[in-house]
């Protein structure tokens, strides 16, 4: 309880901020808006020739540009500005008084701020979902459902590890701009069925970057293309990546000196 009344007060505080800037929320939206018409032209050329492509079929690919809108958003609206935060703390060497607070610190540098106007992507994601999943065909019922969810955790669970690694490497390298890019690069990637790419990049989006964990394995959920196998691996994957980069942010606090080093 603690923690969730400290995080009612971060929130509280970060959307109050948020409301000088109200403008911003509609200027990100038209350009969500404008991306999600660039993606779908194009989807919808290619569908123009075939049916399906490696067998998703238009409707199933709509639920995957869906799913990765609604990522992009949770990413951008929770995640990455509170690391990015933490970057520009290492190197400025302020993360000094986020440490002496008398509360857990992994919990403080990732959960610090919320940027509400990044909802935008959310909004977006969501109405996209209602479209898709009514043109399916089949009635999405209580298991998909819990299905989509439990894979949305595990791929939300994915994506903050990776972030906290990323993060956790500035404690040794101060700057990781250039890794950020990549991991992006990748993420951008995930938007099309993973299958359409070959052998070797769509291994490395699964095992590497594991994007397919991210995006696609909860789009196949929802379309109910998505097996109990997946289902469980994807589960795996989010508790033991999380699991891991909590690790790592330990070791890499005890190497982490200070401003006064």
């Amino acid at each position: 309880m603690r923690y969730l009344k400290l995080l009612g007060v971060l929130y509280r505080t970060s959307i109050q901020t948020d409301m000088e800037y109200r403008v911003d929320f509609f200027t990100r939206l038209v350009a969500s808006l404008l991306g999600l018409l660039t993606t779908i032209g194009g989807l919808s050329i290619a569908y123009g020739y075939t049916s399906t492509l490696k067998d998703w079929t238009y409707p199933q690919v709509l639920v995957l540009v869906a799913v990765y809108y609604l990522m992009d958003g949770l990413t951008e609206m929770f995640i990455a500005p509170n690391m990015r935060n933490v970057m520009s703390q290492v190197r400025e060497g302020t993360l000094d008084f986020v440490l002496i607070k008398p509360v857990n610190a992994q919990f403080l540098t990732s959960f610090r701020t919320v940027v509400i106007w990044r909802a935008a992507n959310i909004v977006v994601g969501i109405l996209l979902t209602l479209y898709s999943v009514g043109r399916l065909g089949n009635h999405v019922g209580l298991v998909q459902a819990l299905s989509f969810a439990v894979t949305m955790a595990g791929g939300c669970a994915v994506v903050y590890s990776l972030w906290l690694v990323l993060v956790t490497l500035t404690f040794w390298f101060v700057r990781v701009d250039n890794i950020e890019q990549i991991v992006w690069q990748a993420f951008e990637a995930a938007r099309y069925p993973i299958e359409i790419y070959p052998a070797w990049l769509r291994g490395g989006l699964t095992y590497i970057v594991p994007v397919a964990f991210i995006i696609t394995i909860p789009a196949q959920a929802l379309s109910g293309r998505a097996h109990q196998l997946p289902l469980i691996v994807s589960v795996v994957i989010g508790g033991f990546s999380l699991a891991a980069a909590t690790l790592f942010w330990r070791v890499g606090l005890k190497n982490y000196t200070g401003a006064s080093a």
